[in-house]
């Protein structure tokens, strides 16, 4: 109880590195024409032109609004386990692996009889999957991590009884409790994917 939170878990975050875009200036052909005797086939070749600068443009705004999910880097969450593992009062669940392209993105812990523990992670399909363990109790813990998600009855995974959620905006979210100890595997790929990572995680 007494033993504080290490430094290195305090606080974990996704890290995204954004990509600049800078919008230049076009330069003057240094020509200075009278408009009254401008032509019929300059005034359309000077539509196309800013035509095709809007479309690039347009074209590069959408190519950044697409790209930012694979800048998000991933973190060591083993380190973070081993850690959180040595002071937490609770059994912190964690899988031994991740399968291949998927990512830990966010790590959380905070010590205490009603501590918390969360491992976020990114599939390679850039669905993501959280688990979080509170000991804040499990309808103020559903509350926090699983909002908007109702009760659709049980499902089992290795055995064991979790409750099912579902959310109106396609979330799913697994639920169980451990003594004191809540635990929330929730996110956004399908029952199947997170029923396998459920059933990947491991204690101490």
């Amino acid at each position: 109880m007494g033993r504080s939170t290490p430094l290195l878990l305090r606080k974990r975050v996704i890290s995204v590195e954004a990509g600049r875009t800078g919008v230049g200036r076009m330069g003057e052909n240094g020509v200075v024409a009278d408009n009254r005797n401008a032509s019929l086939g300059d005034m359309v070749r000077s539509i196309l032109v800013i035509g095709a600068l809007l479309f690039g443009l347009a074209g590069l705004g959408y190519w950044f609004q697409v790209k930012p999910d694979d800048k998000v880097d991933a973190v060591d969450y083993v380190t973070a386990v081993k850690a959180a593992r040595g002071d937490a009062l609770f059994d912190v669940l964690a899988p031994a692996s991740l399968p291949k392209g998927w990512k830990a993105t966010t790590v959380r812990y905070e010590s205490g009889a009603r501590g918390h523990w969360h491992l976020g992670v990114m599939t390679d399909k850039g669905e993501y999957i959280g688990l979080e363990q509170s000991g804040i109790g499990t309808q103020r813990a559903i509350e926090n991590f699983a909002p908007g998600t109702n009760a659709k009855g049980n499902t089992t995974v290795d055995g064991q009884s979790w409750q099912l959620r579902q959310s109106k905006r396609g979330e799913t979210t697994l639920v169980r409790e451990d003594g004191d100890i809540t635990i929330i595997v929730t996110g956004t790929a399908s029952l199947a994917v997170i029923k396998d990572y459920a059933a990947s995680l491991s204690g101490n």
